[in-house]
């Protein structure tokens, strides 16, 4: 039986052994980097922002309690958040959209990473919408979270995600009541 992500984070925060952040990396390594490029102008500030987060849970080793409300993965994505957020201070960078080029260019990450043609409609239909539904939405479908852990992961409440998704589905011209997974 596979261990559940908090199970390999408490166990890595006890021990100490670098196989559990590995398996986490590996876990999490695409979902994030998608998430976080969606806050950065180029793949390699994501994955630099990718490395950074997880350097993070090696050095600093943040308090994870399983206690409270949201999941290891919202947790983890509200890391992630953060850090894109404090480099986009920094460098003073705009926020940019995921725009139909990158998505149609065969060579990038992004298209070995949505290899199945659902998952790049969806793609491309997120890259239309506003940053924030984007985010909602990816986090949504894409990353299976729930209303509630992507209010933790984005810093925001759980009406005001259900309400990102509404909007987002309309804006794109989506029927609220369709299936996302199947557009």
């Amino acid at each position: 039986m596979t261990e559940t992500d908090e199970e390999v984070y408490l166990r890595y925060i006890a021990e100490e052994k670098d196989e559990d952040l590995e398996t986490l990396l590996i876990r999490f390594r695409d979902g994030l980097y998608l998430f976080l490029l969606g806050f950065v102008k180029n793949e390699e500030d994501a994955e630099d922002l990718l490395m950074d987060t997880f350097a993070k849970l090696a050095v600093d080793k943040p308090h994870f309690d399983p206690d409270r409300p949201g999941s290891f993965k919202s947790w983890l994505y509200s890391i992630a958040r953060n850090n894109a957020l404090m480099h986009i201070r920094k460098r003073k960078l705009e926020t940019v959209p995921l725009t139909e080029e990158i998505i149609s260019d065969e060579d990038t990450p992004e298209s070995q990473l949505l290899k199945n043609e659902r998952a790049r409609k969806l793609y491309q239909a997120l890259g239309t919408l506003k940053a924030e539904y984007r985010q909602a939405l990816l986090l949504l479908y894409i990353e299976d979270l729930t209303h509630e852990e992507i209010a933790s992961a984005m810093g925001m409440k759980q009406k005001q995600i259900y309400h990102l998704v509404e909007r987002g589905k309309k804006y794109n011209g989506l029927n609220p009541g369709m299936a996302f997974r199947g557009y």
